[in-house]
């Protein structure tokens, strides 16, 4: 075994279950951000709504407006056999990406149009119908694996495939938000539907009301299999203010799918296989990130996609700005070269993550010194929790 390489056993912690947020803050804004001041130095206390004041003239924040799409869909076959799918992202586009011919219209009922999560997998044979019972005009057919994690399947609504994100929406009445399995959906659904005056027992109002407060508040663009999570705490308050304080908002999309929440199960980072996802990032963002003084991501999927842009212009040795998107396996852990980001908010993230790694890479081993903190101090962590402000540590 290389001792030089990078066990993944370095990126365990103890997370109890008490410190995974069931609920998001409310207000957004009021979620609790732990601003690192540098190795040595204790953190600040503050609050998201704080963010106007530790930014100013000459930061650009950059956000992710993608959006998430109803992409978990309860299902059953027609034996009654309970099952759930989780779709992904249009197959075809993925093959395109890969540089594989799909054999044949990819988007024909038949061939699987989507790539999806399915449970129980080893249960459900290739072919197999699953029904909608929430809106019987929807039903889902499983095809052929695709890998150890991935299924094809096809998606119908009224008999009609659904071939491409843009038709998302159909889904409303089936699906619901994605959330991460360490989130309980029925409190978080009912604690949503509470505080905003639905009735829980109306399981379609509430259900919609999880998936509005699962958006952040700029989301644009469908295609997402989970909400770029950092994102969820800005407010158009919070907005409007670092607009007044003199910082540009630009903006990137990139479509959060497998990358961003597959677990890493290598025994080394080296190992990891990282999954394809489609970004773009808008000649305009990049003008503003060349003429910053400094550039601030809002979450990890932000720094994978501006970091992506910045690796294909110095590939085709590009100097002008134009829009950049395309497919990204991007995976920065440590010793990666960071060309665009200097500072980061980001969520606290589960053991052995992707995400992990890479805040690793932004800012070295002092990550652990501020988890020990945040978890002493009592900020909630992962996806609906609070979150901390990042500068990127001189020499990563």
């Amino acid at each position: 075994m290389d001792s030089q390489r990078l066990l993944m056993g370095e990126f365990e912690y103890d997370l109890p279950s008490s410190a995974i947020a069931q609920v998001p803050a409310e207000p957004r804004d009021s979620a609790r951000l732990l601003a690192d001041r540098g190795p040595c130095i204790p953190p600040e206390h503050r609050h998201i709504s704080d963010l106007p004041s530790l930014l100013g003239s000459g930061d650009v924040l950059v956000v992710n407006e993608t959006r998430v799409m109803p992409a978990r869909l309860p299902l059953r076959k027609r034996t009654g056999g309970v099952a759930e799918v989780l779709l992904l992202e249009p197959l075809n586009s993925e093959m395109q990406a890969a540089g594989k011919e799909a054999g044949g219209d990819a988007r024909e009922v038949g061939h699987g149009a989507w790539a999806a999560l399915v449970r129980p997998s080893r249960r459900i044979a290739d072919g197999t119908v699953l029904i909608s019972e929430r809106d019987p005009n929807v039903e889902v057919i499983v095809r052929q694996r695709l890998d150890r994690q991935r299924r094809a399947v096809d998606v119908l609504v009224d008999g009609v495939p659904l071939v491409d994100v843009w038709q998302a929406p159909l889904l409303e009445r089936a699906g619901e938000a994605p959330l991460p399995p360490y989130i309980d959906p029925n409190t978080a659904r009912n604690a949503i539907a509470q505080r905003i005056g639905v009735d829980a027992s109306d399981s379609h109002a509430a259900r919609k009301a999880l998936a509005d407060r699962y958006q952040t508040v700029y989301a644009r663009t469908d295609g997402s299999a989970a909400a770029p999570t950092a994102g969820l705490h800005l407010t158009e308050r919070v907005l409007h203010a670092l607009r007044s304080n003199g910082v540009e908002i630009a903006t990137v999309d990139l479509t959060v799918g497998l990358a961003t929440f597959a677990p890493v199960t290598a025994e080394h980072a080296d190992e990891h296989e990282m999954h394809v996802e489609h970004y773009r990032v808008p000649a305009a963002t990049l003008a503003a990130c060349d003429a910053a003084e400094r550039v601030t991501a809002v979450g990890t999927t932000t720094v994978r996609a501006l970091e992506s842009a910045a690796l294909a212009r110095q590939q085709a040795a590009e100097t002008g700005t134009r829009d950049i998107c395309g497919w990204t396996e991007l995976f920065l852990w440590r010793g990666a070269e960071f060309l665009v980001v200097d500072g980061l908010l980001t969520n606290f993230h589960l053991p052995r993550s992707s995400l992990l790694l890479l805040i690793d890479a932004f800012i070295g081993p002092h990550w652990r010194d501020l988890y020990e903190t945040a978890l002493a101090d009592g900020y909630r962590f992962l996806s609906f929790g609070d979150a901390m402000l990042l500068q990127r540590s001189s020499g990563q």
